[in-house]
């Protein structure tokens, strides 16, 4: 066993308090959102100007195979900088982990500290938002065999990881193949390149917020029964559809609330934005929710995968004062086409037909996950 801090030859944050970003240029600044387990992504990037990559490049140096992990916010996903990134810029989100090659090697630390992150969030402290200290890191106990040893155990991981990368992949595509059918079938619906009808949102079905009346909306009375209640998060997170909960109202949480009904479109207009998934049961949800019951003009399939070419628009244009959000009114005057409703329940089948794809490699992608997960705990411990 060794400390981290003993088997690496740097430990570091990126910048305390990011410059003032550009709107393009060629120096990338990363926080922990671009940070996953295995791969560093690009989404929404942060641009510097030359004069401040060179400043912060010289506080901290990022090169190429270096652990890129992440102290603030999501606690303890841990990449590796592949040779196209190094010399990249971080956020204060992101810790820069440089090991000592001679005694560890890079992805065989990599695992260890990703076994490690259930400990690291229990570990981690905030009030707004929750983190972990370098000093922390560097404490942190390593398991340090031979460096044969290492490489038969990231032999093992890697070959695991490559097939959750591949599954992944797989869902990835299909969920390509499904936007590809939409434009196939109903054109750009941004620009309206078929010409459809269009009508307002709100002239196309029932469209409220949910409801909370009570404060604090926490409060144990009102939770703990038998109705379940949806945040904005899971629907965030759903996909196509919400299949599962994790919190119920009480008696008294439904009388402040109100309980929409399968099949209801649900909208989040607060935090994540414009992000949409369809109710699978009878639930209750918060007003950061806005609830979409159709007529008959539309099919909530079809409504659900127009607003994912809308998502990023809506995105960008809505107001961020504590955090983002739009409202009820910005919704309910947007334009939506309306092809034939044959033509909508069309798309909706071909999308039942893919859903049952994917819910065959999300199977498989879990088993995997769960399998490198022993694996992982078996090595570390």
């Amino acid at each position: 066993m060794a400390k981290l801090g003993e088997v690496c030859i740097q430990i570091t944050d990126g910048s305390h308090n990011p410059p003032s970003g550009v709107e393009q240029s060629e120096y990338l600044m990363l926080s922990s959102k671009n940070i996953d387990d295995d791969f560093i992504t690009l989404d929404s990037p942060r641009f510097l100007s030359h004069s401040d990559y060179i400043a912060e490049n010289k506080r901290t140096t990022v090169s190429e195979g270096d652990l890129l992990m992440t102290i603030v916010g999501t606690i303890g996903r841990v990449a590796i900088v592949p040779e196209e990134l190094k010399g990249i810029c971080l956020q204060r989100s992101v810790a820069v982990i440089k090991p000592e090659r001679e005694v560890v090697n890079n992805r065989y630390l990599m695992y260890q500290l990703q076994n490690m992150r259930p400990f690291l969030e229990k570990e981690a402290r905030g009030v707004a938002q929750k983190g972990i200290y370098l000093k922390q890191v560097s404490q942190l106990d390593i398991k340090l065999p031979e460096l044969e040893h290492q490489m038969q155990i990231v032999k093992v991981l890697d070959k695991a990881s490559k097939l959750i990368f591949l599954r992944r992949q797989q869902l990835a595509k299909l969920d390509e193949l499904v936007k590809a059918r939409f434009v196939e079938m109903f054109g750009d619906p941004v620009k309206n390149t078929m010409d459809w009808e269009i009508k307002p949102l709100s002239e196309l079905g029932e469209l409220n917020r949910g409801v909370s009346k009570a404060r604090p909306r926490n409060s144990p009375e009102l939770l703990g029964g038998p109705y379940p209640l949806i945040q904005t998060g899971e629907v965030a997170n759903a996909k196509t559809y919400i299949t599962s909960f994790n919190s119920t109202y009480s008696e008294k949480g439904l009388a402040q609330s109100k309980m929409w009904p399968k099949g209801t479109l649900c909208i989040t207009i607060a935090a994540n934005i414009a992000q949409t998934s369809i109710l699978t049961f009878d639930a209750c949800f918060p007003d950061s929710v806005v609830g979409f019951i159709s007529r008959n003009m539309t099919n909530e399939l079809f409504i659900h995968y127009w607003f994912s070419f809308f998502q990023k628009i809506l995105d960008e244009q809505a107001p961020q004062v504590a955090q983002k959000n739009i409202n009820l009114k910005i919704l309910s005057e947007l334009n939506v086409i309306v092809p034939p409703l044959s033509l909508q329940n069309r798309f909706a089948a071909f999308v039942e037909r893919v859903d049952q794809q994917k819910q065959t490699v999300q199977q498989s992608l879990e088993k995997l996950e769960l399998m490198k997960k022993a694996l992982m705990q078996e090595y570390f411990g």
